[in-house]
């Protein structure tokens, strides 16, 4: 299994794997925050007292199109070979998540870090209340994560 590493960002995490490449991002779900003039300096007393989530977001990499290079023409061969490529990883990642309960919705959208790539916005709750801690929030979303890896996705 693969030992993955949470780092704090204001209030997201990066998501690590074990040879310490991005694997995408996690933003728990602070709730309703009341009022929202005070938002982040509740946040910062949540995650202070390691209050605890019901759940979050978790952003990874869907697909890498190899198709928006400004400068490049492409063979309609290669487009379709690439297109072709890009649907059955699509259709993929549509299996596993369908296949992950504690995934609630999922949404693609350009990347934010490369416009080539698509990424996969992943609502998630959690079976039980988790703790705002990096090990907490990782042994959370570890299962997640290692299906997949173990699938060949991230």
């Amino acid at each position: 299994m693969v030992k993955w590493k949470l780092d704090q960002e204001e209030y997201h995490y990066k998501v690590y794997d074990e040879q310490n490449q991005l694997a995408g991002y996690f933003q728990p779900e602070y709730g309703e925050i009341q009022p929202p003039e005070k938002q982040d300096e509740i946040i910062r007393e949540m995650l202070k007292r390691q209050d605890y989530v019901y759940g979050g977001m978790l952003y990874v990499p869907l697909l890498k199109l190899n198709l928006f290079d400004e400068n490049q023409d492409y063979d309609l061969e290669y487009v379709v070979t690439s297109l072709d490529a890009s649907i059955d990883r699509t259709e993929r990642w549509k299996e596993c998540i369908n296949s992950i309960p504690s995934i609630i919705f999922a949404n693609a959208r350009k990347s934010h870090t490369d416009p080539d790539m698509l990424s996969v916005l992943l609502g998630i709750k959690f079976d039980n209340p988790v703790k705002l801690d990096k090990q907490n929030l990782i042994d959370a979303l570890k299962p997640i994560l290692d299906d997949f890896h173990d699938k060949e996705l991230l």
